[in-house]
């Protein structure tokens, strides 16, 4: 005798239930994760065109064979946070031009613990074998050691200009989203490369994230970032009240504004003056809002005398700070080429 099945309340044969060559849709975006999407920030899981919550909870038990499944679905309202792509600017020479005492990627330019070769010297007792030059010593009839450059780590601030002031164009391309990925492509750099990184976000309120190390502090200042949204009235020269008071004072603070007013450039001055070291990533205004309108020869002959105007800003600013003109269409690691991994003297 064929044994009978008891049907579940919902209709369902317990076990083995349905076959299923594939998954369904839904089951083949839990299996895959988060999808990608062009927006950042907290979403919502109800069906937009039903009104309706989506199921957020599946629970499946498949057969043996894998062609076979149950699920249970628990119709759970819950919130997403999405985060943008993180850029690759690992080509790019974006570091703290400050070392600190701890051991990091940094080259010091001073004899210490590293791996790039610095010069000879006698060989002294107590040296490790590996570091005797075999040739130089055979040329010399004497051991000599090689000194190595010492790598260390340092502290960099990552700071956002989220302000009214700085907002141009629509919100999935402005200037603000593009600073949120510049900063976090900063920030995961930096912080690969074993240095401590904070941030401070300038919009309806002051936040700051006290700089440290490691993936941890990524997630931080990721949840940080997706928080931000245009807007505020603060005076941008509270960014210089808050690094001084709350940030190391040798960090090297990585300014990220489309320096759209004069407070912003009077800011830059101000902490140069204070001795940070700087760097400008700016989100070309002029760029986004060409792209907003079509070709025109009025809005062409505008577009070129706002250029010059842009130019003669960034030119100035390059007495205090390394300055990266940033079109946001463009990836940032080929805008940051130029920047030096050293500082500027003179």
């Amino acid at each position: 005798m064929a044994p009978r099945l008891a049907r579940t309340p919902a209709g369902r044969v317990p076990g083995a239930c349905r076959a299923a060559p594939h998954p369904p849709p839904r089951a083949r975006r839990l299996a895959g994760g988060l999808s990608r999407s062009g927006s950042r920030g907290p979403g919502d899981s109800r069906d937009p065109a039903r009104r309706e919550p989506r199921p957020a909870l599946v629970a499946r038990s498949s057969g043996a064979s894998g062609l076979e499944y149950e699920e249970a679905v628990s119709p759970i309202r819950t919130s997403i946070s999405v985060a943008p792509a993180v850029e690759d600017v690992r080509r790019a020479n974006v570091q703290p031009r400050r070392a600190r005492k701890w051991i990091g990627q940094i080259r010091s330019r001073r004899i210490g613990l590293g791996s790039g070769f610095w010069g000879l010297r006698e060989y002294v007792p107590g040296d490790e074998t590996r570091r005797i030059n075999w040739k130089a010593s055979a040329r010399f009839d004497r051991l000599i050691a090689n000194e190595v450059e010492g790598e260390r780590s340092g502290d960099a601030v990552i700071v956002l200009d989220a302000r009214h002031e700085a907002l141009v164009g629509p919100l999935p391309r402005s200037t603000t989203e593009a600073g949120v990925r510049a900063a976090l492509a900063l920030a995961s750099e930096i912080l690969a490369g074993r240095n401590r990184v904070g941030l401070v976000v300038q919009r309806e309120v002051l936040d700051w994230v006290y700089p440290a190390f490691g993936r941890k502090q990524l997630f931080r200042i990721l949840d940080a970032l997706i928080r931000v949204r245009p807007g505020g009235d603060w005076p941008f020269d509270h960014i210089v009240w808050v690094l001084e008071r709350f940030f190391p004072r040798n960090c090297h603070v990585i300014l990220v504004s489309p320096l759209l007013d004069r407070e912003a450039m009077e800011t830059v001055e101000d902490l140069a003056a204070r001795g940070f070291g700087i760097t400008i990533v700016s989100p070309s205004p002029l760029e986004i809002e060409r792209a907003m309108y079509a070709d025109d020869p009025t809005l062409e002959v505008a577009y070129r005398l706002m250029r010059i105007e842009r130019e003669n800003a960034v030119s100035a600013l390059r007495r205090y700070a390394d300055v990266v003109d940033w079109d946001p269409r463009e990836p940032l690691a080929a805008a940051l080429k130029g920047v030096s991994p050293f500082p500027r003297h003179g």
